[in-house]
């Protein structure tokens, strides 16, 4: 799987509506269970929706387009939570709060694979544009599970590992939020040298591939 090399126009606007669809349902799954955990605030601001455009800001829609034009999608979505509201406290409401995003990008996967393995009950299909579309959904919803769940701020695997954490740990480490965009940024630019990011989701995929087609190539 190779989400980082050159694509053409075509393959640019496949990522940029994948992800669009995966972001929004990512962030609208933060904003349901804020919500469902007492916090209005994802209401209050009209983020329960599936118009991606509420959980992503100009700048984060102008990175989507060039970087998707350019050699692969990068963008960021957010939804605004409250963590003093929620059930269970701060902590780990916001913890439970921040793993269903990466868990509505699991869903998504499984739901891909399942439709594409259908798809290719006729041989036909191997190489056709839906193929192809279904196959980089799986890869990116794959990407976006693992890749969120890094303990990296402002990444939810950070809030996640939070949730476990005394308040003191929490003090000790706040410093590292400052530093954590970069390092996340570093990580999308080195990773045609590094494929860090590749060596993280590969494994999974390649388990996804003989379940759909025994006898095909990941395109």
């Amino acid at each position: 799987m190779n989400l980082f090399g050159p694509i053409d126009l075509q393959r640019a606007i496949q990522m940029i509506i994948i992800l669009l669809i995966s972001i929004d349902v990512h962030e609208l799954a933060h904003a349901i269970a804020a919500d469902r955990l007492g916090d209005s605030t994802p209401r209050r601001l009209g983020e329960i929706s599936l118009n991606p455009f509420t959980h992503m800001d100009q700048v984060g829609i102008v990175l989507l387009l060039l970087t998707s034009i350019s050699s692969y999608g990068f963008t960021y979505g957010r939804t605004h939570v409250t963590p003093s509201n929620l059930k269970y406290g701060p902590q780990r409401g916001h913890a439970i709060v921040a793993v269903v995003g990466p868990l509505s990008n699991l869903v998504l996967a499984a739901i891909a694979t399942v439709v594409l393995r259908f798809h290719l009950s006729d041989s036909a299909n191997i190489n056709d544009q839906m193929t192809n579309f279904l196959w980089l959904a799986i890869q990116l919803n794959v990407l976006l599970f693992m890749f969120n769940l890094l303990p990296i701020p402002p990444l939810d695997g950070f809030t996640i590992v939070g949730g476990f954490l005394t308040a003191r740990q929490l003090y000790q480490i706040a410093p590292l939020q400052q530093w954590g965009p970069l390092l996340i940024l570093l990580l999308f630019i080195t990773e045609p040298n590094t494929h860090f990011i590749a060596n993280i989701t590969n494994p999974v995929f390649n388990q996804i591939v003989p379940w759909v087609c025994t006898n095909c190539a990941v395109v």
